[in-house]
């Protein structure tokens, strides 16, 4: 996979940081290939957020480079084609929606960039159906629930054909029927349209569907690794006041009470299949 966002010695403070000599970003190497599904995590003020604003050159580097396709995001001139690259959904909804009606808020985004009305309908009614919506292309987006909402923003990305989305706490605001459409919807987008996806989230379940986290600490990289070898590095979560994946506290204390499963899971059915399995081999059947 070729490389789409590549960060090198990235460091970056905020204005009101620069007499304290604060770096909140302080040297930051990571690449990020087509196709990718990543998922970054970190305690409060670790740098994610102001990390994933780079990606489309909503912030620029106070030192370093920042490269979008070999687009250096510090140059002008590549701006407008770096944010039609990359697309940016926010933790609130609300924020992003601006029009009275569906299908014309998910067509705002291709309307500016210029493109003709006859592919601007096919780019709504393609976007919406992404994302399970296109039943409701005429209904207004404030009546939605915010699962629904969500999902508006990310049709609303879409439309414009970026080739990755980044997403900042999506679904921090939603209940858990809106969390799991949300992530329903990110994963199809991932699998099926091979869209790269980098997720800033706090929810350990979450980032268990990514095939790579990142964790953060105090702006700086403390871990890049899959999943399955992330959350079983304990003493590194606590250490970053993270939480241990639920499905991995499961499988720990099954092994503890002798049912012999297997490490290193972090999806449900994989516990599943792996418990039945163990029980099978115990009992005979299960």
């Amino acid at each position: 996979m070729s490389a789409l966002i590549e960060t090198k010695n990235l460091h970056f403070q905020y204005l009101h940081h620069q007499s304290q000599n604060e770096w909140i970003l302080n040297g930051i190497d990571l690449t990020i290939r087509n196709g990718e599904f990543i998922a970054i995590l970190g305690s409060n003020g670790c740098g994610k957020s102001t990390l994933a604003k780079h990606f489309n050159a909503l912030l620029t580097p106070s030192d370093g480079t920042v490269l979008v396709n070999g687009r250096d995001t510090n140059d002008e001139k590549n701006q407008f084609e770096i944010r039609k690259t990359i697309g940016m959904v926010f933790q609130n909804p609300d924020n992003q929606l601006i029009s009275t009606i569906v299908e014309e808020d998910v067509a705002f985004a291709p309307e500016n960039l210029g493109i003709a009305p006859s592919e601007i309908r096919s780019r709504v009614n393609w976007a919406l159906d992404a994302v399970d919506m296109l039943d409701y292309k005429r209904h207004t987006p404030f009546k939605l629930s915010g699962g629904q909402k969500q999902r508006v923003a990310i049709a609303g990305i879409l439309a414009m054909r970026p080739q990755c989305i980044v997403l900042d706490e999506p679904t921090s605001m939603l209940d858990p029927k809106g969390r799991s459409d949300v992530m329903k919807t990110i994963c199809r987008l991932n699998r099926e349209l091979g869209i790269t996806i980098v997720l800033i989230t706090h929810h350990m379940e979450e980032a268990a569907r990514a095939k790579r986290v990142i964790l953060m600490d105090q702006g700086q990289i403390a871990s890049d690794d899959t999943p399955e070898n992330t959350f079983e590095q304990i003493e590194l979560l606590k250490k970053l006041k993270l939480d241990v994946p639920q499905i991995t506290e499961l499988t720990h204390r099954m092994r503890q009470h002798g049912i012999l499963i297997p490490k290193r899971m972090v999806q449900i059915d994989q516990c599943v299949d792996a418990l039945a399995a163990a029980l099978e081999e115990r009992y005979g059947h299960y």
